[in-house]
């Protein structure tokens, strides 16, 4: 049988009774589908519905709610309600709700898993799909933990005060330390003070985004600041030619053919930084094709194995379609989605996200946050647009 608290369930309605100006802090913690009692949960939408109507909670207003909705006697009537209103005592209805909530949590987990079980035991010869499934769904879940998880939702103005207080003292004693993660480029870092948490560089074809996110991933790594780069473009070891030429200073065409010309000491110091690129923290992928689940569940991975702390993705648009994807049949809306799907997961796990985006022919013209050829979204949801 599913998981779940009838007592508890039970409690939430009796503390409402008890204390109705009680029903805010129950809707700030559980939604009705939480509730796993239909007959709970109906009267829980019947006095959700009394407060918007601003009119008061108690057995009368809300029997006659129930009795317009012709679910009085469904629910049990008059016996019933007499029995919810009996509860002793309001003070523990945030207990209870988030009991409730871990209990809805713990039966999505049940009804994902089996839906998830039952592709498994299909014979065919792809397993990466349904393992990234199922990271996904089970992240998926994480975040509604994590999201009810949280213990401030308002702060007051002295939390506030305290906060702000804090953060000011920390940066004047130690400017450097509490800088946050810096491009490495001085102007840049001039303008942008640090990365932010979604960072989105944009720019028409041949311009240089991939060198540019690229230069940046390097100068962290180099710091020993972890990066996971999502290289969805360049076969990687293209793109690894291009690290050691970004890294020794030495011409890529040189290090392409392995034809150095009269200066053949060029060669040692390629190798000289190779050795140096081992011991950075820069992790990368080749350009296989991957959809955004099989990103995330990266993102995952290696945030729990290696701490990572910046993640590229170059570039969006070559993100496979997914399963949803086909069914929105618009890129753009696709986009979007994946966007705030890897917004989500990094500022969930602490990360800064880079994400790579193509202009639109226009941009060539007067770059503008509207000349993101595949999705405005992306600008409305970077804090740094570039």
């Amino acid at each position: 049988m599913a998981p779940f608290s009838n007592e508890s369930e039970s409690a939430i309605i009796g503390s409402i009774f008890r204390e109705p100006d009680r029903i805010h802090e129950a809707m700030s913690l559980i939604d009705p589908e939480d509730l796993f009692s239909r007959d709970i949960r109906i009267i829980y939408n019947a006095m959700i519905k009394l407060k918007h109507k601003d009119q008061p909670i108690d057995m009368i207003t809300l029997a006659d709610e129930l009795k317009n909705q012709k679910k009085f006697d469904d629910v049990g009537g008059v016996y019933k309600l007499s029995t919810l209103e009996d509860y002793p005592t309001a003070t523990a209805i945030a207990f209870h709700c988030r009991k409730v909530r871990a209990l809805a949590i713990k039966r999505k987990f049940i009804d994902k898993m089996q839906g998830i079980m039952n592709t498994a035991f299909e014979v065919n010869d792809d397993a990466s799909t349904l393992l990234d499934e199922a990271h996904s769904s089970v992240f998926q879940l994480m975040g509604e933990v994590d999201s009810n998880s949280k213990t401030v939702d308002v702060y007051s103005p002295e939390d506030m005060a305290q906060r702000g207080y804090k953060n000011a003292k920390a940066r004047f004693e130690d400017p450097e330390g509490e800088s946050g993660y810096q491009t490495g480029f001085p102007l840049l870092d001039r303008y942008m003070k640090r990365l932010r948490d979604v960072n989105c560089i944009a720019a028409s074809t041949g311009v240089g985004k991939t060198g540019l996110s690229l230069n940046i991933a390097l100068n962290l790594a180099i710091e020993e600041v972890p990066v996971l780069y999502i290289n969805l473009e360049m076969n990687i070891d293209e793109i690894i030619t291009r690290v050691l030429a970004i890294l020794s200073g030495v011409e890529i065409d040189k290090i392409d053919t392995g034809d150095y010309g009269n200066t053949p000491e060029e060669f040692k110091l390629v190798a000289r930084f190779a050795e140096k690129l081992e011991y950075s923290t820069l992790y990368m992928t080749d350009n296989t094709p991957k959809n955004i689940n099989h990103i995330t569940s990266l993102i995952h991975k290696y945030h729990a194995k290696h701490g990572i702390k910046v993640v590229v993705v170059d570039y969006i648009g070559h993100i496979r379609n997914d399963k949803l994807a086909f069914k929105e049949n618009a890129k753009r809306i696709s986009l979007g989605r994946y966007n705030q799907m890897l917004k989500h997961i990094c500022t969930t796990l602490g990360i800064k996200l880079i994400v790579v985006a193509q202009m639109n022919r226009d941009g060539e013209k007067e770059p503008e946050l509207s000349n993101i050829g595949e999705c405005w979204q992306l600008a409305q949801d970077a804090d740094t647009f570039m």
